[in-house]
């Protein structure tokens, strides 16, 4: 073998191990956090009840029903939340809300590579969308919702 070939065979040698050591960490720091996907009441992260607290997102008595963390990190910073009186979204330090009596519509579609697309109505106009990405419980989500809307109207 050439020395000009053995040069590059280490080089070559060398390049996939850094590319496979970068792929095991990867793997690694995602094992290592939060479940992603939906979490129902029960299920919360204390990472996410901490940031809840820390943002005051909540308001007195409010319980959360349903949960969802969109960021890969598992953070909080962008979140769709289902208290016992609203829907929250909270991404980029602004929370925006819509009060579940104040739900005048929900609608619901399932792409492929988003997943579920929740986009909610209020009685005043404004408008909501939830994206949840596939295979991270975004039905429970919405099943969830539609309950509470439900028992909001009765």
């Amino acid at each position: 073998m050439k020395p000009v070939e053995k040069t590059l065979l280490i080089i070559g040698c060398c390049f996939a191990a850094v590319i496979l050591v970068g792929v095991l960490a990867l793997g690694v720091w995602l094992v290592s956090g939060p479940e992603s996907g939906v979490k129902l009441g029960n299920e919360m992260d204390q990472y996410a009840l901490d940031y809840m607290a820390r943002h005051d997102m909540l308001k007195p008595g409010e319980e959360v029903l349903a949960y969802y963390d969109v960021t890969m990190a598992m953070d909080g910073t962008e979140a769709a939340i289902l208290t016992s009186d609203r829907v929250i979204y909270h991404k980029e330090g602004n929370t925006t809300w819509i009060t579940v009596q104040d739900i005048e519509d929900v609608r619901h579609r399932y792409e492929t590579l988003i997943g579920d697309v929740i986009e909610i109505q209020s009685s005043s106009g404004r408008f909501m969308k939830i994206e949840i990405a596939p295979l991270n419980s975004g039905e429970t989500f919405l099943r969830v919702l539609m309950s509470r809307w439900e028992k909001a109207n009765e």
